[in-house]
């Protein structure tokens, strides 16, 4: 029932503190037009009606009793709904509607109890309702977009915790790998590989364009990242995706990487990290390519036991070692780029733009201080052994 039209001489305080007599029935009416409006209600996992008509009721209680005077404004209801609509997958601009819609009904419920349309108390009015519309549904997206940000905070935390699952050793359970891939989304069946990316700058990001590189190549990837590194598993329906995507992380990677094997059963991907961080310290510091596990043999040898690796290159290349730093690396270039080129004097010369006699002076120079000469094979072993454990370990 509508009340009679006050006297115009009424405050227009008094022309809104009458619809708080009346505010529950209002929320019943409110509920009815956004559920009728908005299909983003139709879905019932989203928002019971009973919690839609407390919402309803609280914001509307809210604005009226500001509009009346009987309190400042209070935003704690719009801040609620806000929550609420954000945890349940609301759609924001339904959000916005509902308050639209409550701000119609409200005026709806103002001008039937004024003196009509010339009723100076409704300009007043007008101002002030959609003035508190306004604050309470920013008050209410704030809200929201807090709880997006809280939300997927969550949602990444509990993804990241589900991606360390799939590098654990799950030997004695191996369903909670094949879980994990399920909840991430990613075949059991397929062809895999495990990448190890050692990071130069501590806390550094993978590059965004990495995970959609790689499925352009067909191999789908989930990441761990930790302070100084990042561990990959990469999944793919053919062998060649996994191939190609060597390749692309060179290209796309600022660190130290590592590629295993590729593999068949998740049960492997434990086995498949350890080849990986090998492969991936098998890397020269500074350069930007990656290394397939079984690709360079000796340079596993090396990092898995790299204190007896240094002490091997301190008896063969000790002398060398100990020179003044720009002797040491005039010797130490000439011996690497004569192995890089298969042991050809005019191609190092040529890389090193020196003459090719001074590449024959310095591989002397390293003979008589090492007593090791590389036209032997035996010495020559050693000295390439020593050398790659240089690059790989340092001086």
């Amino acid at each position: 029932m509508t009340a009679p039209p006050p006297s115009t001489t009424e405050t227009p305080l008094g022309l809104a503190e009458p619809l708080l007599d009346s505010v529950e029935a209002m929320a019943v009416e409110l509920v009815g037009r956004i559920v009728g409006a908005d299909r983003s209600y139709a879905d019932p996992g989203l928002l019971t009606a009973e919690e839609l008509e407390q919402a309803c009721l609280d914001n509307l209680t809210a604005i009226i009793s500001t509009l009346a005077g009987a309190e400042p404004p209070r935003l704690h209801a719009a801040r609620a709904v806000g929550r609420l609509k954000a945890e349940r997958g609301v759609p924001i601009a339904a959000l916005l509607h509902a308050y639209r819609l409550g701000g119609r009904l409200t005026w709806e419920q103002l001008t039937a109890r004024s003196a009509g349309p010339g009723d100076p108390r409704l300009h007043d009015l007008a101002t002030e309702l959609w003035e508190l519309v306004d604050t309470f549904s920013d008050a209410a997206v704030e809200a929201y977009h807090e709880t997006e940000i809280m939300l997927a905070h969550v949602d990444a935390q509990a993804q990241n915790r589900l991606i360390r699952t799939l590098f654990d050793d799950h030997s004695d359970n191996p369903a909670h790998t094949l879980t994990a891939l399920r909840k991430l989304g990613l075949s059991e069946n397929g062809t895999f590989a495990v990448v190890s990316i050692e990071t130069t700058d501590p806390g550094a990001t993978l590059p965004g364009s990495l995970v959609t590189a790689l499925r352009d190549l067909g191999a789908r990837s989930v990441w761990d990242s930790q302070i100084d590194s990042h561990t990959g598993l990469l999944s793919s329906t053919t062998p060649a995706a996994v191939e190609r995507a060597a390749d692309t992380l060179a290209e796309l990677v600022d660190g130290r990487t590592g590629l295993s094997a590729a593999f068949t059963s998740p049960t492997a991907i434990p086995r498949a990290l350890t080849e990986a961080r090998l492969a991936a310290r098998s890397v020269r510091p500074g350069a930007h390519t990656v290394v397939r596990f079984g690709a360079d043999p000796l340079a596993h040898l090396l990092v898995t036991v790299p204190e007896a690796s240094r002490r091997a290159a301190g008896q063969i290349l000790g002398p060398v070692l100990r020179l003044p730093a720009p002797d040491r690396d005039d010797l130490i270039a000439a011996l690497d780029a004569w192995y890089r080129h298969r042991g050809s004097t005019a191609a190092a010369a040529d890389e090193l733009h020196c003459h090719r006699n001074t590449v024959r002076y310095r591989l002397r120079k390293i003979r008589d201080l090492t007593g090791r000469d590389t036209a032997d094979p035996v010495h020559s072993a050693e000295l390439h052994l020593a050398l790659q454990a240089v690059a790989l370990l340092g001086p």
